[in-house]
């Protein structure tokens, strides 16, 4: 692609974007980043190799910026950002299989601070680690059929805390777990648990964890 795009966003915003490709790419190098771009706003998605979206928006101040949504692979984006004579990134929308969130619509239904989440990580990662143990296997995963029911495992639900709201949201521990994993969650801070249609989202300081509510399935957008 052009690097005419990317350059019309703006490396500044690019740079604050790119930790949540980068983390990403540390996981899986063959990770793909979305980009979208509104008049007021920049967001990068990426899905996680655990089965995970997680994204970052920032807000943005070029009224005259054009909306933009590309995919590119998050290592070659990586490289783009910090060297100015890096090959241009190749296009890749094709390769982007999963369902974006809204941008609009979120209800907040609770939040959650941070010495609350915290904890039920650490016993979720405690309970892989025995379970790999029982299996033979210590200081590796258990089975993936074992791994994916724990982390699949609904460790905390939210409320909604007016008398009329009756919202609820399942948090799984795969969620929470890419919450700190990401390394969204400021110590000391808190995340917010919102809704928007068959829409989870887990809002936190430096980044965003989404989740599709059971039997919704993915969409493409």
């Amino acid at each position: 692609m052009s690097a005419d795009a990317l350059n019309a966003i703006g490396r500044d915003v690019l740079h604050e974007l790119a930790p949540v490709a980068r983390r990403a790419a540390d996981l899986d190098a063959r990770s793909i980043a979305r980009i979208r771009t509104t008049t007021d706003s920049a967001s990068l998605y990426v899905r996680l190799p655990f089965g995970v979206l997680v994204g970052r928006t920032i807000r943005t101040a070029d009224e005259h910026a054009k909306a933009l949504d590309v995919a590119l692979r998050a290592t070659e984006l990586i490289d783009w950002v910090e060297d100015e004579t890096a090959t241009e990134p190749e296009r890749r929308d094709t390769d982007w299989r999963t369902g974006l969130p809204p941008a609009t619509g979120w209800q907040r239904i609770e939040t959650i601070p941070d010495d609350v989440i915290r904890p039920l990580v650490r016993a979720g990662a405690l309970a892989l680690k025995d379970a790999a143990e029982r299996e033979g296997v210590p200081g590796a995963q258990p089975r993936a059929e074992v791994a994916d029911a724990l982390l699949n495992s609904i460790v905390l639900t939210a409320h909604g805390d007016a008398p009329n709201n009756t919202a609820r949201a399942d948090i799984s521990l795969r969620a929470l777990s890419a919450l700190t994993r990401m390394g969204f969650l400021k110590r000391g801070s808190s995340a917010h648990i919102d809704i928007s249609g068959r829409w989870i989202r887990i809002a936190a300081e430096y980044g965003t964890v989404f989740l599709e509510r059971p039997g919704s399935g993915l969409s493409l957008a």
